[in-house]
């Protein structure tokens, strides 16, 4: 597992190509998704993405939709960070749906999954941003597994990223917030924003 904590899913089947779309097994998804239920966290998630082979930043999602065999059962809502987002459903599993995602790029994706937390704009104290941080590292640790769990580094703090590309926190794209400026019980003016762990 690398130290940025975006897992591969090397599980999964892909179809890249020069053309959409670009195909992937749902149960794969699920797999995870169910990984997160039973963590029993409020605010930690997976964040999925489908990520350029070539490290450059993410591949471009138009759409998306979800289907077993010809029945369409759903769409794929793309948000404007790159994310996608899938339901959580034991039927589709159990129906091995596929995930048809239209891809623009003609380079190949991969599959990557980000342990992340999401607010809504607002006023944020440091004790909602400390619960964020500790749910996020509890969630590495039930993804790492057994022994695994016991091999995760300790988190530095939180990183705060805009939810909308093109905003900023004070001034900066990333804030980083260390364990001494969360132990602070200051208030924060947010907008939307996605945590991630720093290291």
């Amino acid at each position: 597992m690398r130290l940025s904590f975006i897992i591969t899913m090397l599980a999964l089947t892909t179809t890249p190509a020069q053309a959409t779309p670009f195909n992937l097994g749902y149960s794969g998804f699920y797999k995870y998704m169910s990984k997160v239920e039973k963590a029993k966290v409020e605010h930690a998630e997976l964040g999925f993405y489908l990520s350029r082979t070539d490290e450059q930043g993410l591949c471009s999602i138009e759409s998306g939709i979800i289907r077993v065999d010809d029945t369409l059962k759903g769409e794929v809502e793309v948000l404007p960070h790159g994310q996608f987002l899938l339901p959580y459903d034991k039927q589709l599993d159990l129906d091995k749906a596929l995930v048809e995602l239209e891809v623009t790029d003609t380079e190949q994706c991969d599959i990557s999954i980000q342990i992340q937390a999401n607010l809504v704009a607002g006023d944020v104290s440091m004790a909602q941003l400390r619960q964020a941080e500790d749910e996020m590292y509890r969630l590495l640790q039930k993804m790492a597994g057994w022994p695994g769990r016991y091999f995760v580094p300790e988190l530095k703090g939180i990183k705060l990223h805009p939810a909308k590309p093109g905003q900023t926190l004070n001034g900066v794209e990333q804030l980083k917030l260390s364990d001494a400026d969360l132990a602070d019980e200051r208030t924060l003016s947010l907008p939307a924003v996605r945590i991630t762990p720093w290291f």
